[in-house]
């Protein structure tokens, strides 16, 4: 069985520059956005650009921005849609290095040990810890009596 995990993407309004056009690029790609839209503004010498990213990769990215941009670049995000996410999230065979991208087929167990991480959770997410004995005793006579033929 190969589970899938969903990912939040957030939709992100950028207004810069023309001369800060390359460095939002180079902010976007490092966090995996996807531009969608980069136009000038009609009467102004700024540049507006709108861009899908991961919200797991948007916590820190208005600074970022404003640190590549020194400051001139400005955004705005907001929820856009969820989108299926490759891999299995409880695979523990796949080992997550921190600052190094993973493969494709690794980012549900990327996003789902990242968010822990954020969180303070622990890694560990095996259903096992909710039950305690006597609880699993029960749920396996229930389940015996309800496959039980008549």
């Amino acid at each position: 069985m190969i589970l899938q995990g969903d990912m939040c993407y957030m939709l992100v309004h950028i207004l810069a520059p023309a001369d800060c056009v390359s460095a939002v690029y180079t902010v976007l790609a490092k966090r995996r956005g996807h531009v969608t839209q980069d136009a000038p503004v009609p009467g102004s010498p700024l540049y507006t650009i709108k861009a899908f990213i991961p919200a797991i990769d948007s916590f820190g990215f208005e600074t970022d921005l404003r640190t590549h941009t020194q400051g001139q670049a400005f955004c705005l995000s907001v929820f856009h849609h969820w989108q299926i996410v490759p891999g299995d999230p409880l695979d523990k065979s796949i080992t997550i290095r921190p600052l190094e991208p993973q493969p494709a087929t690794h980012l549900a167990r990327e996003f789902m040990l990242k968010t822990r991480r954020r969180k303070g959770l622990s890694e560990d997410v095996s259903i096992n810890k909710f039950f305690d004995d006597p609880m699993l005793l029960e749920l396996a006579r229930q389940t015996e009596f309800l496959n039980y033929p008549l």
